[in-house]
């Protein structure tokens, strides 16, 4: 009987998992960036964005995520650069209030390690994304950690007077809590 229970157990934990569906735990995830003004790195941040994922570790191409950033929660550490990047000629904030990725397919790059590919649309700008990334197992869900190049260029922010004094370079860096 007990080499019966054995086999059973072995059997449904070799069976295959199907992807599941996980959201963010928002308190304890962060969208940031650094990027350098007059040749001096600055963080910055979003306080408001959400994120869905459909992901299993053990068939990672079949996942799928979205993460949504509301560019009007920008936090630049200053009221005054706060307001600037809401303006026309940065995120145009009333006009596209929302960043969106969209992640189309995952690829395992190593254990614990994977890469996204999909678009990430910015001010009506959409343009092909590779954002690698960590995954960490924690109690109930799962941490997604990762960071990524941007051009600010590429997506029609900044230009204009202060093309000169911020880079248009950045880090992208991101650590999101998903839960089921």
């Amino acid at each position: 009987m007990k080499s019966l229970v054995t086999l059973l157990i072995s059997l449904t934990l070799s069976l295959p998992v199907s992807a599941q569906d996980w959201k963010l735990d928002a308190g304890k995830s962060q969208v940031h960036f650094i990027i350098k003004q007059m040749n001096v790195p600055t963080e910055g941040g979003f306080r408001r964005f959400t994120a869905r994922a459909s992901f299993d570790p053990a068939r990672p191409e079949a996942g799928r995520f979205r993460v949504d950033v509301d560019t009007a929660s920008i936090d630049t550490g200053s009221a005054e650069g706060d307001d600037e990047v809401k303006r026309p000629a940065w995120f145009d904030a009333k006009k596209y209030p929302q960043a969106t990725f969209i992640a189309r397919s995952v690829r395992r790059e190593a254990e614990g390690r994977y890469t996204a590919f999909g678009d990430l649309g910015i001010k009506g700008q959409s343009h092909a994304l590779t954002a690698p990334f960590t995954l960490i197992r924690q109690a109930g869900g799962w941490r997604a950690e990762g960071r990524f190049p941007l051009k600010r260029s590429a997506y029609d922010i900044g230009g204009g007077d202060w093309a000169d004094v911020v880079a248009d370079g950045l880090e992208v860096r991101f650590s999101l809590l998903l839960l089921p």
